[in-house]
């Protein structure tokens, strides 16, 4: 055994088998289900050396049960798992699940060799290089922790008695499995097993889940605790029930729904303006579950081509509607600072008269998916001939069901309420979640992953899954889940929210926003004052109106001034396109750079102001972005020899010091696009 820090480590297969013989195990399984876990926390790392011209691991740990090993040669991992398959029972109907986090990495060095020695059993993927669970023929199953948590492994074991340690390993370094590890890179090693079992224990304990009834992601624990509060409500799953969609429903729901609002006013773009401010929208998404109306009742497929009076008709009725639109002629208002119509939710457009940052700006004609909130945003952002609804989806609105509803509030409450602690973090991770629990697909795109000589995704698009599910096999998939409309009506109603709100600040001042926020020049704008009062007369009427823990009152969905201490939360802004900016910004007493560059660390992207927000512009190179770089090398299994013991090797991938080079400033691109697929 090697020492590390408080912890006494295996360094060899038989000593932890003694050790972890010491262990009683017991199993877990949820209920009617046709397999069990062992119920024990393990989890899983490797260290590796990596150019373009070669790559391999030179150490696995793991930790299991709270017992630790490190071993340098995947051989003796896996002679390791297969004595642990031979005394605990595994199999395909007893698992043994090891968490991994970021499991995308690990199996690249992994799969390969574990899969030829044990066979691939199944994989879910999220993305082509994202696994969430692999489960080998033995029983033994890798699960992505990332997923788990939706955090870094520091920000996952932070408050763990050992945490991630600060820093990386020396990647330039050259290790081989025979290469002594100096203490500290030791410790480090195995910290990150020790402080993930302890973080994965913690959750379980604070939940009460045992290895058969965690979930894979963070999603999963927000919904479960959503189910465990509306369980005996039968009211709430009538409702759900009566919101199952149909397949063509199911599709326009999908092609409709789109996340948040985030552009700047395209004039505005590559200058820097001083003196300038921000206001945020409070809990922007389970706002709109607490106060506004959503889907109810059973969804009514509209006949074809309605005109647009009877798109107004319905929301004049309080109903809402999904659907395909065809717009004539239509051409964004010169005045208007933001497209609302994104050129992703076009079907098909003919005679582009311009693009901005992927909006549309004019066309002769094109087919848009949108909701009935989208239209009214559409309406008073663009001029046009003719609206015509091709295929339309109504339902009525309604709050939603009292006990979903509470157990939103309830969240909110907790998170602005609480004191500091377990109860208080999870609420905050519900109130940012509930929105994705609601929005998520039931029929979604897959990867079949091909592991041979290397590994292979080949994708099957949710609209190739749609086509090939039943009827009745979607409408049981939707069962089992939260109805997506809410998610899809939270998302729009948060986008007609910011709408709102970028109307009162002016279409004159506003220069960026970005979902749930809205920068803009000069003083603090007082119709904010009037735009919030809506708000907090809603927020009353519901009985909405929460206490923080100072004792002040909290309206939900209200916009805040994100500088409130100052007359100005930025001295200098400037903008180039989506989540590209930077500014001056008030903090701690005093104004200092901050930058939001997507691709770029917070303090890579202030570093390369160099003091000078003017500086971000076109063709600004970050030589030092943050974060790493992947470059995939596929190799086939292969033992190779030049180590104290011949060892296998397979693909391997490439980490580097990402970089960065700025695009340029969102520009109005006139195109010249002429498709014959608009209908007469």
């Amino acid at each position: 055994m090697r020492k590390s820090q408080d912890l006494y480590v295996s360094t060899g297969v038989e000593e932890y088998i003694g050790v972890l013989g010491t262990h009683e195990y017991s199993v877990a399984a949820k209920k009617h289900a046709k397999y069990e876990y062992i119920d024990c926390t393990c989890t899983l790392d490797i260290e590796t050396s990596n150019k373009d011209e070669d790559g391999f691991l030179y150490a696995v740990q793991c930790n299991i049960d709270g017992e630790n090993c490190q071993v340098r040669y995947i051989e003796d991992f896996i002679s390791l798992t297969e004595r642990l398959t031979e005394e605990m029972g595994l199999c395909l109907e007893r698992r043994l699940v090891f968490y991994v986090h970021n499991l995308g990495y690990e199996q690249w060095y992994m799969i390969q060799i574990l899969g030829e020695q044990w066979g691939i059993d199944s994989a879910l993927y999220t993305k082509p290089h994202k696994p969430l669970t692999i489960r080998f023929g033995n029983g033994v199953e890798f699960r992505d922790s990332l997923k788990l948590f939706q955090k870094s492994l520091a920000g996952a074991t932070k408050g763990c008695k050992h945490a991630k340690l600060a820093g990386d390993l020396d990647y330039r370094m050259w290790r081989t499995p025979d290469t002594p590890l100096s203490p500290d890179e030791w410790n480090y090693c195995i910290n990150d097993v020790q402080g993930l079992w302890e973080a994965i224990e913690r959750l379980k304990k604070e939940h009460g889940y045992n290895q058969a009834t965690i979930p894979l992601t963070n999603t999963g624990m927000v919904l479960d605790e959503v189910n465990r509060r509306i369980r005996a409500d039968g009211k709430v799953f009538a409702a759900m029930k009566a919101l199952a969609l149909n397949k063509e429903q199911l599709a326009l729901g999908y092609k409709c729904m789109a996340g948040g609002d985030t552009h700047g006013t395209r004039w505005r773009a590559g200058r820097v303006y001083n003196n300038c401010n921000s206001a945020d929208l409070k809990s922007a998404h389970p706002s709109q579950m607490i106060l506004k109306d959503f889907p109810s009742g059973e969804p009514l497929t509209m006949p074809a081509d309605l005109p647009e009076d009877d798109l107004s008709m319905l929301i004049d009725n309080h109903m809402g509607w999904i659907g395909m639109v065809f717009v004539d002629h239509l051409q964004i208002r010169p005045e208007c600072p933001d497209p609302t119509v994104s050129v992703s939710k076009c079907e098909d457009v003919e005679g582009v008269h311009g693009t901005d940052n992927g909006r549309l700006l004019g066309a002769d004609g094109a087919l848009i998916y949108m909701d009935s909130n989208d239209f009214q945003r559409f309406r008073e952002a663009y001029t046009y001939d003719e609206i015509v609804g091709v295929k339309i989806v109504a339902f009525h609105l309604a709050p939603l069901p009292e006990t979903f509803r509470a157990a939103v509030l309830d969240f909110f409450k907790v998170k602005e309420s609480a004191p500091d602690g377990p109860e208080r973090v999870f609420s905050k991770i519900c109130v940012n979640t509930i929105f994705g629990a609601c929005a998520q697909k039931v029929i979604r795109d897959e990867y079949d992953i091909t592991v041979g000589d290397d590994i292979k995704a080949e994708k099957l698009s949710w609209e190739d899954n749609l086509e090939a599910t039943s009827e009745n096999k979607a409408r049981s998939r939707q069962l089992k889940k939260l109805p997506f409309l809410w998610g899809l009506w939270t998302a729009s109603l948060s986008r007609l929210a910011l709408w709102e709100l970028i109307k009162a600040v002016g279409w004159e001042r506003v220069i960026y926003w970005d979902t749930d926020s809205c920068k803009y020049e000069g003083a603090k704008a007082p119709q904010i004052d009037a735009y919030n009062q809506v708000i907090k007369d809603l927020c009353a009427a519901k009985e909405s109106v929460v206490t923080n823990r100072k004792g002040k009152q909290v309206y939900i969905g209200v916009a805040e001034d994100e500088y409130p201490d100052t007359d100005y939360g930025y001295r200098k802004f400037t903008f180039l396109h989506a989540k590209c900016y930077a500014a001056e910004a008030w903090e701690d007493g005093e104004y200092r750079i901050q930058t939001t560059i997507a691709g770029v660390g917070k303090h890579e992207g202030s570093a390369a102001m160099h003091g000078d927000v003017g500086n971000l512009r076109e063709g600004l190179y970050i030589p030092i972005a943050g974060g790493q770089k992947l470059a995939y090398h596929s190799r086939p299994v292969t033992e190779r020899h030049g180590f104290a013991r011949p060892t296998r090797t397979a693909s391997y991938i490439v980490m580097t010091p990402r970089d960065y080079k700025v695009k340029g400033a969102a520009s109005t691109i006139i195109e010249s696009v002429d498709l014959d697929i608009i209908a007469d």
